[in-house]
């Protein structure tokens, strides 16, 4: 369950993040989205099954990976771009600050 739940916060915190940046059209939606789920959910299942050891290091270097892979993604789809790149990392940052401060809060 909480596999499922990073994935839909992260979905509602950098898909409409993106789209107010201007990647708002149906295959911009869908390429954003797509792309997190895939993320998401790989670099969860890989902490969870203990693959990557869960130590602040490591999570900060999967989500770097994480940040390259989607921008490759975007880049692909949307064309390459410093400024692609920025909103990518700011999208990331924002989505795990935000996870972050949920798993202390609660």
């Amino acid at each position: 369950m909480i596999l499922l739940a990073a994935c839909a916060l992260t979905l509602l915190i950098e898909v409409p993040f993106l789209a107010l940046c201007g990647y708002r059209d149906r295959e911009e939606i869908a390429v954003t989205a797509l792309a997190n789920v895939v993320t998401n959910l790989t670099l969860n299942l890989l902490f969870q099954l203990a693959v990557l050891p869960y130590r602040i290091p490591v999570i900060l270097a999967a989500e770097a990976v994480v940040v390259l892979a989607e921008f490759g993604v975007y880049a692909l789809a949307f064309g390459a771009s410093g400024r692609l790149f920025l909103l990518t990392l700011a999208a990331n940052v924002l989505s795990f600050g935000t996870g972050v401060i949920l798993s202390v809060l609660r």
